[in-house]
C-alpha cells in the first residue's frame, strides 16, 4: 500500500480522500496548497461543494511520512504558515494586504492582482504565523455573520501588536446575503477589478486613543502566584550503592532530571521487596509499599527512567505470563474433565437418593484451582480491576504509570469514583488490605495484599491533584512521596551509551529480579495471601528514629504547618524507606540498622521539604486561575489593550460569565499586570467603557 502512496501526486490523494464525498453528489472545487517560505508544502486544504443543497466539504490532506492522509502535521511553535505565503513575501512590502476568511475567497481576489492572505477558517486567526505582516497596511474582509466578524477582531488584534496599519472593510451596505463573503461580492460585480475592491467602504479596526505605559502602570507587576521556589537536589547517595549506583548511572547517559531517577528506582525496588517484609516498631507493622508522585513536563524523559528502572520487572512479568499461558491450557483441560466426571457423578445411579450424589460428589473432590494471573505491573486499572488482580492474581502489585494523566482522569479516579478509589487504596497502603463488596457476588475481605505506585505526571496535571479536595483532605496524596526536580531540557548533550550492559544496572536489575523469583511467605491454607516476616530496628537505629519523629512533629508548627498530613506520615515513610534499603541491599535481613534509618531520613526530609515547596504553590484559587488564563489569552491573540464585552465573547470559556470576568480582571489588576484605562477607548470601531491595558509577556 505505501508503494502505492508514494507515487500519488497531491492532486490524486485529494481524490482518493475525497472519494466518499463525491460518491455523494459533491463536486471537486479546489486543492489549496499551504507552503513555507520557501515554497515547499506543507499541508494542503481540499475543497468540495454539493451542487444542489450548496453544502461544504472541505478537510486538511499532509504527507504523514508514507502517504497522504486527511488532517495537518504538526504546527510550528511560531504557528501555522498563511495562505500563499510565498507570494506575500515576494510582494512590494508597501502594498496593501488583503486579509479573507477562507482560502476560496482568497483565491478569487489573487486571480484579480490583489496581495491577499487567510489563515484558513473563521476558527483560525490565533494559531497562525502572522509575523510575516510586521508593518504593513491590512484591509481586513470579513465574511458577513457573526464568526467572520469574530474572526476580523481576532485577526485585527494581532495585527495592531505587529505595527500593522489596520482597516476593516464595512460589510453592512455591499448587498451581501447573509454570510456571503468576498466571492459572492465579485458574483455580483463580475467586471470588478482590484482598484474597485480597494474603494470599498471601510471602518476603522481600531482607532485607539492610548496612553502611555509609563504613566498608566506605576510598578513592576507582582506574581499572581507565590512562585515556585528552585527545585532541591535529589539525594542519590542516600540510595546507597545498589540503588544510588543504578540511579546515578540512568541520570548520566538518560539526563533526566535526578529526581526522576531516583523515583523510578526506589519504587521500582519498593515493587520487589514488599511482598517479602515488613517493618514493626512499637508493636505497629508497617508494610513496605512505598508510593511516589513524580512532577516532570512533556520531554523530561520520564518513559525512559521508567524503562530503566523496571527493566527487570518487565522481563519477569513477560516470563510469567508466558509460564502461565502454558499452565492455563493444562487447567482447562483438567477442568473440561472434572467437568464431565462431575455430570456423570450427579447422574449416576439415576433416581438415586441426595446423599448417594453426595458422596459421589465427595469422592470427585472440588474442581481444579486456576493458575494465580500473572500480572504484575498496571498502569490504570479500575478499583474492579485491581481487586479482580488481587483475588485471582499475585497478591503483590505495582501501578506504574509515566503518563498518569490517563489514570487519574480515568474511571477509577472521576468525579463520581474518586472518593471511594483514594479510600481503598489508603487501605491497601496502610495496611494491605481491601473490601470487595458486590450486590451480584456477595461480600468478601482480602488480606496480605501489597501496592507500590508511581506516578508520573505533568505540572497542569499535577495543579488540579494537588487542588483535589478529595485526595488531599483524605489522605491519598499525603501517603505519596512527591518530587518536582529541575528540569534538565536543554543542558543534555546525546550519550552514546548503551545502558543494556552497564555493570552497575546490571547488578540492580539481578538483584530485583533475585527477589521477584524468590517465592514469598504466604499464610498456611492460602495461595496469595502475603505473611511477610517482620523486620525489626536495631536499638541505636530506634533511637534515632524516635528523634527523627520527633523532630518532624515539632516542625508541623513551622516549616510543615501547611504539609500536616504528609508530615504526620513522616515516622511511617522514613520506617518504610528503611526496609526496603534494607532488605534490597541484603535480602535475608531480620534487623534495620541506623545507616539505614538515617539514609533513609534524607531521603524522607527531601520529599518532605518538597511537599513544603510544591503543595499550595502547584495549587491555586479559581479566580487566580482564571487570571493566568486571561492574561494568556490576551498574550496569546497579542491584545494589549482589552474590554470586557471582547473577554466575555471571544475570550477562555471559564471566564465568559461578567462574575468570573471581573474577579479575574480585579486579580490582573491588583497585581499590576492590568490597569485601568480611564474614560474607556475606542477599539474595533466603538468606544469601549471598560477598558484595561495589559502587560506585556516580557514584564514576566
Amino acid at each position: 500500500m505505501n508503494a502505492v502512496l508514494k507515487v500519488e501526486t497531491p492532486k490524486q490523494a485529494a481524490a482518493r480522500l475525497a472519494a466518499g464525498a463525491l460518491r455523494d453528489g459533491y463536486k471537486a472545487q479546489a486543492l489549496h496548497v499551504y507552503a513555507d517560505a520557501s515554497g515547499d508544502p506543507v499541508y494542503w486544504r481540499i475543497r468540495c461543494k454539493h451542487p444542489d443543497t450548496g453544502g461544504k466539504w472541505v478537510r486538511p490532506m499532509y504527507w504523514n511520512g508514507t502517504g497522504y492522509a486527511i488532517g495537518e502535521p504538526p504546527a510550528p511553535a511560531e504557528g501555522k504558515p498563511l495562505y500563499l505565503l510565498p507570494e506575500l513575501l515576494a510582494a512590494d512590502p508597501a502594498v496593501t494586504v488583503v486579509i479573507v476568511e477562507g482560502e476560496w475567497c482568497a483565491e478569487h481576489l489573487h486571480k484579480l492582482g490583489l496581495v491577499v492572505t487567510t489563515s484558513g477558517s473563521a476558527a483560525s486567526a490565533s494559531g497562525a504565523d502572522w509575523t510575516p505582516l510586521r508593518g504593513c497596511h491590512c484591509v481586513l474582509w470579513p465574511d458577513h455573520d457573526a464568526p467572520g466578524s469574530k474572526y476580523a477582531d481576532e485577526a485585527a488584534a494581532i495585527l495592531r501588536a505587529l505595527d500593522c496599519t489596520v482597516e476593516v472593510i464595512d460589510v453592512e451596505p455591499l448587498g451581501l446575503p447573509d454570510k456571503g463573503d468576498a466571492v459572492n461580492w465579485l458574483a455580483l460585480h463580475p467586471d470588478a477589478m482590484a482598484a474597485d475592491v480597494l474603494a470599498l467602504p471601510r471602518l476603522a479596526a481600531c482607532v485607539v486613543a492610548e496612553p502611555s505605559a509609563p504613566s498608566i502602570f506605576a510598578s513592576a507587576p507582582e506574581p499572581l502566584r507565590r512562585p515556585l521556589s528552585p527545585a532541591l537536589e535529589y539525594p542519590l547517595d542516600a540510595l546507597g550503592s545498589l540503588l544510588g549506583d543504578a540511579a546515578k548511572r540512568i541520570h548520566a547517559v538518560v539526563q533526566a532530571p535526578a529526581g526522576l531517577c531516583g523515583q523510578s528506582i526506589l519504587a521500582a525496588a519498593s515493587l520487589a521487596v514488599q511482598s517479602h517484609a515488613d517493618v514493626s516498631i512499637s508493636g505497629s507493622v508497617e508494610p513496605l509499599s512505598l508510593w511516589h508522585v513524580s512532577i516532570g513536563a512533556s520531554g523530561e524523559r520520564k518513559s525512559a527512567a521508567d524503562h530503566w528502572a523496571l527493566r527487570a520487572h518487565v522481563e519477569f512479568e513477560r516470563e510469567q505470563a508466558e509460564a502461565w499461558r502454558l499452565v492455563l491450557a493444562a487447567h482447562e483441560i483438567d477442568m473440561s474433565a472434572w467437568k464431565a466426571a462431575e455430570r456423570i457423578a450427579s447422574q449416576s445411579k439415576k433416581g438415586g437418593c441426595a446423599e448417594t450424589i453426595r458422596t459421589a460428589l465427595h469422592e470427585l473432590g472440588a474442581p481444579p484451582e486456576a493458575p494465580l494471573l500473572p500480572w504484575l505491573l498496571l498502569s490504570e486499572p479500575t478499583m474492579e480491576g485491581l481487586h479482580k488482580a488481587y483475588q485471582y492474581g499475585r497478591p503483590s502489585i505495582g501501578l506504574f504509570n509515566d503518563d498518569a494523566g490517563d489514570f487519574l482522569g480515568g474511571h477509577a479516579m472521576n468525579k463520581d469514583n474518586r472518593t471511594k478509589s483514594a479510600a481503598s487504596f489508603s487501605k491497601l497502603w496502610d495496611n494491605g488490605r481491601f473490601d470487595r463488596v458486590r450486590a451480584g457476588d456477595g461480600a468478601a475481605k482480602y488480606h496480605g495484599r501489597r501496592l507500590a505506585l508511581h506516578l508520573m505526571v505533568q505540572p497542569i496535571i499535577a495543579e488540579s491533584v494537588l487542588s483535589d479536595d478529595v485526595l488531599t483532605g483524605q489522605g491519598f496524596l499525603a501517603r505519596c512521596l512527591l518530587a518536582w526536580p529541575a528540569s534538565t531540557i536543554g543542558t543534555r548533550e546525546y550519550q552514546d551509551v548503551d545502558l543494556s550492559h552497564d555493570p552497575n544496572l546490571a547488578r540492580y536489575w539481578l538483584r530485583m529480579r533475585d527477589l521477584l523469583a524468590t517465592a514469598p511467605p504466604l499464610r498456611e491454607g492460602t495461595r496469595n495471601e502475603l505473611q511477610p516476616r517482620v523486620l525489626t530496628l536495631a536499638p541505636d537505629a530506634m533511637t534515632y528514629w524516635v528523634d527523627v519523629k520527633n523532630a518532624i512533629e515539632q516542625t508541623m508548627l513551622g516549616d510543615y504547618a501547611g504539609i500536616h498530613a504528609w508530615a504526620s506520615k513522616g515516622g511511617s515513610q522514613v520506617a518504610r524507606i528503611a526496609g526496603v534499603l534494607t532488605v534490597t541491599e541484603n535480602p535475608d535481613a531480620g534487623v534495620i540498622h541506623r545507616d539505614a534509618i538515617e539514609r533513609a531520613t534524607t531521603l524522607c526530609m527531601h520529599h518532605l521539604d518538597e511537599a513544603a515547596r510544591i503543595v499550595g504553590t502547584a495549587s491555586a484559587p479559581a479566580p487566580i486561575k482564571h487570571a493566568e488564563l486571561l492574561r494568556a489569552w490576551c498574550w496569546e491573540t497579542r491584545r494589549t489593550l482589552l474590554y470586557s464585552s471582547d473577554a466575555l465573547r471571544n475570550g477562555p470559556n471559564p471566564i465568559r460569565t461578567v462574575t468570573a470576568f471581573n474577579a479575574a480582571a480585579d486579580q490582573l489588576e491588583s497585581t499590576g499586570w492590568a490597569a485601568w484605562v480611564e474614560g474607556g477607548a475606542e477599539l474595533d470601531g466603538k468606544h469601549r467603557a471598560r477598558v484595561w491595558r495589559i502587560r506585556s509577556e516580557s514584564d514576566q
